[in-house]
């Protein structure tokens, strides 16, 4: 029998609240967490919004700050402060995985410097890889560490990777999640080259319309979410936040940037994840969709649903959180899994913040007004990126 794998804390960082509790209310409550840019200069294009992470009063400033590190830092802080049964296992046994976006650059840094006249730009450059092999250094974390950088599915592929190691080696933990911040200028810049960025000239909070008829683009996020995984046998019972029993991949390879306009090869991530998990499209209670705000992704994931539900696709209750906090991009899957966790622990889907006009090509059951309690046993998580890549992981409320 493949063992069981589960999910035995957490630890986060993100616009809406520092912490798990305060993560947890924001949801509750559709927070808003999108605003300008207040932690660098945004001036030099029409949009300038983001739903930045403010550390207890703090906004992490400076040119030469790699925001993700910082974020990543508190949130495996979090995590390992409350996770006794992290300790017990040998340093071999822990392993890190993490997804995260591209390496920062600090670019107004090499352009006041002297050696941007010798193009000597190496010391200004940041590696996600070695900010994550400090932390595993830190927490004597020898068993394997992982960094997965693949777009808006990096943290999943790093869970999904999570999730299939214990399958095959459970006498192990595993830390995975991710970690991400494209705030900054050359970041921003290049989202604002492709286009994708909201066109919204009204309050900044609403900038992020996902399914809304007048969605205008993505809003970039920060923020970090990570997760102890265990086999349910070595798990403490009572610290049990949810299973996963299935995990898919696939990659369309349209384009570059636009998802494939059908969603034939995210639906097919979900039935390939439906079967792993061992049940059926009738089985699942809530989708929490990836839910960009943009023309192109939320048309294309409405398909994806009728290929995976069928006429059910348009009465089954989703979600999207990136109204609220942004598009994390390498830390996007890991952030919305803690939502996830909330509605398997409170039975509940949250609002789907901006949400005011339906559009006729997205015939959805988006959630508004306040949270639509309902059972809960199994959820799908659904997710997507550039070029192609898409992902989706089956929840099942821990019994």
């Amino acid at each position: 029998m493949t063992p069981r794998v589960v999910i035995s804390g957490l630890g986060l960082v993100s616009p809406i609240g520092n912490g798990v509790n305060a993560f947890m209310a924001g949801v509750a409550a559709g927070k808003p967490g999108i605003g300008l840019i207040r932690h660098c200069s945004a001036q030099p294009f029409p949009s300038q919004l983001a739903a930045e992470v403010n550390l207890w009063g703090e906004i992490p400033a400076g040119s030469d700050v790699d925001r993700k590190a910082v974020f990543l830092e508190q949130a495996l802080a979090e995590l390992l402060t409350s996770h006794e049964k992290f300790w017990r296992y040998p340093p071999p046994q822990r392993l890190l995985i993490v997804g995260s976006g591209l390496d920062y650059f600090d670019l107004p840094g090499y352009i006041k410097s002297e050696q941007r006249r010798r193009h000597q730009w190496h010391s200004f450059s940041k590696n996600s890889r070695q900010a994550v092999l400090k932390l595993a250094a830190k927490y004597d974390i020898q068993g394997g560490v992982h960094v997965q950088v693949a777009a808006c599915v990096a943290s999943n592929h790093a869970l999904g990777l999570a999730f299939r190691v214990l399958q095959a080696t459970p006498h192990k933990i595993v830390i995975a999640g991710g970690a991400d911040s494209m705030i900054n200028p050359l970041h921003y810049m290049g989202f604002y080259k492709l286009g994708a960025l909201s066109n919204w000239t009204g309050p900044p909070a609403e900038a992020c319309r996902p399914f809304d008829k007048n969605r205008g683009g993505l809003v970039l996020g920060e923020g970090a979410a990570v997760f102890a995984l265990q086999s349910i046998t070595e798990a403490d019972p009572q610290n049990i936040l949810a299973e996963i029993v299935g995990y898919s991949s696939t990659m369309d390879a349209y384009t570059v940037t636009d998802p494939h306009p059908d969603g034939i090869f995210l639906a097919k991530a979900a039935q390939h994840a439906l079967t792993g998990a061992g049940i059926t499209p009738n089985d699942i209670d809530c989708v929490h969709l990836h839910g960009t705000g943009t023309l192109k992704n939320d048309v294309a994931e409405a398909k994806a649903m009728k290929l995976i539900f069928g006429e059910r696709f348009s009465t089954i209750p989703v979600f999207s959180l990136k109204g609220q906090v942004g598009h994390l991009i390498g830390a996007c899957g890991a952030i919305e899994l803690a939502a996830v966790i909330y509605s398997l622990q409170t039975q509940s889907v949250p609002v789907t913040v901006n949400f005011t006009e339906a559009d006729p090509d997205i015939p959805l059951r988006v959630v508004v007004g306040k949270p639509l309690a309902t059972e809960i046993r199994y959820l799908l998580k659904l997710n997507a990126a550039f070029g192609g890549q898409n992902a989706a992981m089956v929840l099942k409320k821990y019994e």
